[in-house]
């Protein structure tokens, strides 16, 4: 319930979407990948750091333990891998020109 309310936040699903890109990318550092799974492994574990008295409340430090370690990934990630797989393109790019020719038409 509160996962799915977290999901609707734009910056948790951009969170959520560049994490598993950067997860999958080789040319992320290895160790750094444990992270993303620390961040699943918690919210899948029945050891909280608040127990689940109250429906809800419990589940609070789960989402926040998890958006802290994949936020904590994705700071810890090579910038410029970042940017592409946020703006789907390399940073580094400069942009293209195009070749052409052009002519002047007289006011004939």
């Amino acid at each position: 319930m509160l996962t799915s309310l977290l999901l609707r936040i734009p910056y948790v699903g951009q969170l959520l979407r560049v994490s598993w890109l950067l997860f999958w990318d080789r040319r992320v550092f290895p160790l750094l990948k444990i992270l993303p799974l620390a961040a699943v492994l918690y919210v899948l574990m029945p050891i909280d750091l608040l127990r689940d008295f109250r429906l809800g409340l419990g589940q609070i430090d789960d989402d926040i333990v998890a958006v802290v370690l994949l936020t904590l990934f994705v700071t810890l990630s090579p910038r410029r891998i970042v940017h592409e797989h946020i703006h789907g393109h390399d940073s580094d790019d400069e942009p293209q020109s195009i070749e052409g020719q052009f002519r002047y038409l007289d006011d004939e």
